[in-house]
């Protein structure tokens, strides 16, 4: 497994890249760059990241390839001798692994939203979901670069207020739970769940209701959660292991902290 973090202008790259199970033999389906069907494994890559949000986030352009170049690169620097000519590993045999994009997800501060979801299907398939022979992206970089272009109008962006947005309603979050933090319900205190860290305590979710593929911008729409633990009761985690309470005791106060968080548009 190779991983990475690649600062770049527009936030922070998290790349993980892994050779799935490789097989030592020829498998049916055929590979459509050379027209027979020698395969020896896929080489998977996902991303996460995490844009600057002032003033705005934005998704660059550029992402698929500073992450495949940033991986070629990686390697020629462990062994240099693979750009000898001739190679050691010949083209033809690295096509035989299969290099895609399998998920990329945007961490926007709270907000977590899947490219899968905001790009066109076709587009999104081509571009990152279809394999290309390792050896190809890996010995021409102008092809690397190529097959890995993205252009304007692929890629969603973001209103001018998004981020401005999203703070107010984090801020307002945090305030909600400071209120609710502690209090009795039925004879019993409580006391919520403390998080480690309150950056990573509510999760913004954007409305794809109000999304689509067309123009492809994202509008500061949102619900937020609560991302929690069990809370306390009589100083006592509040799981269904250990609980003080009953079962339909359990449910009722369940009920009873939706409502106080849905009351100020939060959900618990």
């Amino acid at each position: 497994m190779f991983w990475k973090v690649i600062n770049i202008p527009e936030g922070e790259i998290h790349s993980t890249i892994r050779l799935e199970d490789i097989p030592f033999e020829s498998r049916g389906d055929k590979i459509p760059w050379r027209g027979d069907n020698k395969f020896l494994g896929d080489i998977h890559c996902t991303i996460d990241f995490k844009p600057k949000m002032d003033p705005k986030p934005e998704i660059p352009l550029n992402l698929l390839q500073v992450v495949a170049a940033d991986f070629i690169d990686s390697l020629l620097e462990i062994n240099p001798d693979l750009m000898n000519k001739p190679s050691i590993y010949p083209v033809d045999l690295l096509n035989m692994y299969h290099f895609s994009f399998q998920n990329i997800t945007i961490y926007a501060a709270q907000g977590i939203l899947s490219l899968r979801e905001l790009m066109d299907t076709p587009t999104y398939n081509l571009k990152l979901l279809s394999p290309r022979g390792f050896g190809d992206i890996m010995f021409s970089r102008s092809h690397l670069l190529n097959v890995y272009k993205l252009i304007p109008g692929d890629l969603p962006t973001f209103t001018d207020n998004y981020s401005s947005v999203m703070e107010k309603l984090i801020k307002k979050a945090k305030s909600v739970y400071n209120a609710l933090k502690k209090g009795t319900w039925k004879g019993h205190t409580y006391e919520l769940y403390v998080p480690h860290d309150m950056a990573k305590a509510f999760v913004i979710h954007q409305d794809s209701f109000e999304y689509n593929k067309t123009d492809k911008v994202l509008h500061p729409n949102f619900t937020v959660g609560c991302n929690f633990g069990y809370e306390h009761v009589d100083g006592i985690k509040n799981s269904p292991e250990e609980s003080p309470l009953s079962k339909e005791e359990q449910k009722e106060f369940r009920v009873y902290l939706m409502k106080r968080f849905e009351h100020f548009g939060i959900k618990y």
